[in-house]
């Protein structure tokens, strides 16, 4: 059929499209023209019967009103207002969003990469500390540089001279961080230097953000969600930084009776006793340690197994691990090696607990920026547009 389809708004254009259509009838016929819902005939499909008709139509009149006709008026000047500065909140969040992505890549690549290769019988490929060492820490050092600018920047446009001036007092404190705390561990590092100034830089610029954010109303949370995230983050390099760089491995022979010193601890083996559980039978140490200064002093026990179990002939170890928020220290039996002497491994790792508490952190960020009352309410608004859609269309076919 040869016919005219008219497409309309109900809200602002039904009168102009009614007067045409009646134009339009009385010179081409009205089963020529086809109004909407007012060309379907009763007991047909809504959607079936707008298909053909549009399908069958040679022409198709659109009548906008009022806000349609705005939008198209105003569309040239709403595009320029996309536009932001090179200094702007936009640039950061778009840096920041790059180099999250980049930072999951290389960590995907460095993890998924050898076992995609062992899988495919093309040879082993281990990946270790050189590889995170050369791709994710570059990749992270800027991210970190530029983390407290992020929530002060201004949108479209800023400048960034006054940005750091405004961060003078945070600044201050990264350098004498830098300074200071690589030679309370015991030695300055360069590396450990960067990470300790880029942790406290951070730290700084979350507390500094809470402080001026607080003196005006009580924050969403949202906006706590992003602190504890950026806080989270600091603490982790912090452990990382520490832990890579400070971290203390002895191996040795002892028999009962035998001292070990590693970081000013001194760990004396008491003995070595035979045990046996309900699947395994083996061997337990017992290790005591104290402040190496005060050998008479203990400050706590450390247990270490090596068991071996009745459904495999593999020895398996059981680690001693003494935990504090500071440092982690932990004791692993290995073989016997004559003369009722035993290999013992014990590692000396600080601020491990941090690596798990920045993780924490992060995960309680994001669970409060996504649990925010803005986007539950936005979400339960676009829930209720789309049940008043689906009741309108409803009424309409039952009108029909």
């Amino acid at each position: 059929m040869d016919g005219i389809f008219i497409s309309y708004r109900r809200d602002d254009s039904a009168g102009y499209a009614g007067r045409l259509y009646d134009r339009l009838a009385a010179h081409f016929g009205a089963d020529r023209v086809f109004m909407d819902v007012e060309g379907i005939e009763p007991g047909l499909d809504f959607v079936v019967a707008i298909e053909e008709a549009v399908g069958s139509c040679r022409v198709l009149i659109a009548v906008i009103g009022g806000s349609l006709a705005l939008f198209a008026w105003r569309a040239p000047t709403v595009g320029r207002g996309g536009a932001f500065a090179l200094v702007s909140k936009e640039t950061l969040l778009l840096i920041n969003n790059v180099l999250l992505l980049a930072g999951m890549g290389a960590v995907l690549l460095g993890t998924v990469y050898p076992m995609v290769i062992d899988a495919l019988n093309l040879g082993k490929l281990s990946v270790g500390p050189p590889y995170f060492n050369a791709v994710f820490v570059p990749i992270m050092l800027p991210l970190l540089l530029l983390m407290p600018l992020g929530p002060i920047a201004r949108w479209k446009q800023d400048q960034l001279l006054p940005l750091l001036k405004s961060l003078r007092i945070e600044a201050v404190l990264a350098i004498v961080a830098a300074i200071v705390l690589p030679l309370l561990m015991g030695s300055w590092r360069p590396m450990v230097a960067v990470g300790a100034g880029l942790a406290v830089w951070v730290m700084a610029g979350v507390v500094r953000q809470v402080i001026v954010r607080v003196k005006t109303s009580w924050p969403p949370r949202a906006f706590w969600g992003m602190q504890f995230a950026h806080l989270g983050l600091a603490v982790f390099v912090v452990g990382v930084t520490f832990v890579s760089s400070y971290q203390v491995e002895r191996d040795v022979s002892m028999a009962p009776g035998d001292t070990v010193s590693i970081h000013n601890i001194q760990l004396t083996l008491k003995g070595v006793s035979p045990v046996r559980g309900p699947n395994y039978e083996g061997a337990r140490g017992e290790v005591i340690y104290g402040p190496q200064d005060q050998p008479e002093k203990t400050t706590g026990t450390l247990y270490t197994e090596k068991r071996t179990y009745f459904s495999s002939t593999m020895p398996m170890t059981e680690v001693g691990i003494d935990s504090s928020i500071t440092r982690d220290l932990y004791v692993s039996m290995g073989e016997p090696t004559g003369n009722n002497a035993w290999a013992v491994r014990v590692y000396y790792k600080p601020f491990v607990s941090w690596i798990w508490a920045g993780c924490a952190f992060m995960a309680l960020g994001g669970i409060l920026a996504a649990s925010d009352r803005r986007y539950r309410a936005r979400k339960q608004t676009e829930s209720n547009d789309a049940g008043e859609e689906t009741s309108a269309i409803h009424e309409e076919k039952v009108a029909s």
